[in-house]
């Protein structure tokens, strides 16, 4: 029997927008027909319109009682739901990877800059020592050079 939006819509338990939109210009040529009802010109579904609504509406009631309960979902099925939730523990365990693979680079970087530090601290040491040995020899050496440049010319004897 062809049933109206108004009758599939409480049936499925869903809005007749919600109905609306699935008849689209396809459907209605194919299962939608226009019947007089009670003096008014009523859209009704046929049977075969009835089954394909009702495989994508169908899926989603669950009886409460007498109530009829519609999950937020829509067209989701399980498998999508659970493909989403595979993925959110892969994710979850990248990044926790990644969380890890932080923790050794920052210690890696402390390393590496305590080991620079410690070799300028060293470098300093040793300059530090040879410079006040080199100062010294420095001073000698400068004397040495003047006295001996002096003596290997030979015109400072007219002077």
């Amino acid at each position: 029997m062809p049933k109206t939006i108004r009758e599939l819509a409480n049936e499925f338990g869903v809005s007749k927008q919600a109905i609306r939109k699935k008849l689209d210009a396809n459907f209605r040529a194919n299962y939608v027909q226009t019947v007089p009802r009670n003096g008014v010109q009523t859209l009704v579904v046929s049977n075969s319109g009835y089954l394909l609504l009702k495989q994508h509406f169908g899926g989603n009631n669950q009886e409460l009682g007498k109530e009829t309960f519609t999950s937020n979902t829509g067209n989701i099925s399980i498998n999508t739901i659970e493909l989403f939730n595979q993925q959110l523990l892969t994710k979850d365990n990248q990044i926790k990877e990644k969380d890890e693979q932080i923790k050794l680079m920052q210690k890696l970087l402390d390393q590496s800059q305590q080991l620079q530090l410690m070799a300028e601290k060293k470098i300093e040491k040793f300059e530090a020592i040879p410079s006040e040995k080199y100062s010294v020899d420095k001073n000698i050496n400068a004397n040495d050079i003047e006295n001996k440049s002096l003596k290997s010319r030979w015109w400072h004897f007219w002077k």
